[in-house]
């Protein structure tokens, strides 16, 4: 199973230095995957570059920069250690994150992790190749959960093992995206499955939420899934935090 793992660090905790001409700060990502009997599943490096000019610098620290590595891993729970280090002040951040990769049963209704993304974007007639790119989207987690008043919150979301309708060949799935704030609902719309792909019994759920209207503080999005042929629902959840 591909398993996407996404490191995320505040610009403003690098330090950019002149490149000709253009601000860059560098940054070492190091990454060892092992399991839980201490076998080795997956060793990762890569340098990651942030580029501004100097009018964009101030702009650019207030935002983040994102890497992803994907990795092919059997099901199972793992141990990831994740090194980054600034090239220019050789400052370090270490982090030790459990990754629990699920085994999916063909006959229940599921669905991957429900992922909240800081960019999502249908890629069209590009090629579907390159960092956060799941099939036909670009998909940029927001690690954090944070977004500001009026940034998009980007959803994504694959649903597997759909039953088929006979009558039409073809998944039959009601799906239901509802906001809650301090325990009640505050919002909900249905998925009109607008630009939706599927494969077979795979459906694809993309969806950006207006957060204009929101006000700040913590809510969760509750994806309530219905499959009518099986009669089986799923209802994953995410929390986000809205800020001024």
């Amino acid at each position: 199973m591909i398993t996407a793992i996404t490191i995320q660090v505040e610009n403003k905790d690098l330090v950019f230095q002149d490149s000709g001409g253009l601000q860059q700060a560098r940054i070492n990502i190091f990454g060892r995957i092992t399991s839980v009997a201490g076998r080795r599943a997956g060793v990762f490096e890569d340098p990651v570059i942030t580029t501004a000019t100097i009018e964009e610098l101030s702009n650019a620290k207030d935002r983040k920069s994102a890497y992803q590595k994907a990795v092919a891993l059997p099901p199972g729970t793992y141990k990831v250690d994740v090194i980054v280090r600034d090239v220019a002040s050789g400052a370090t951040g270490v982090r030790h994150i459990a990754l629990p990769v699920p085994r999916y049963d063909p006959q229940k209704l599921s669905t991957s992790t429900l992922v909240l993304a800081a960019k999502l974007e249908n890629m069209g007639d590009r090629p579907a190749v390159g960092q956060f790119v799941i099939g036909q989207a670009k998909v940029i987690p927001n690690v954090s959960g944070i977004y500001r008043r009026g940034e998009p919150v980007g959803v994504y979301m694959q649903v597997y093992n759909a039953g088929i309708d006979q009558t039409t060949l073809r998944p039959s799935v009601d799906v239901e995206y509802a906001l809650m704030k301090d325990g009640k609902e505050v919002g909900k719309q249905a998925e009109d499955w607008r630009g939706m792909s599927d494969s077979g019994q795979r459906l694809t759920l993309a969806r950006l939420i207006d957060t204009r209207q929101l006000a700040p503080g913590e809510y969760e999005l509750a994806i309530r899934i219905r499959d009518r042929v099986s009669g089986q629902a799923l209802a994953p959840a995410a929390k986000f935090t809205v800020v001024q």
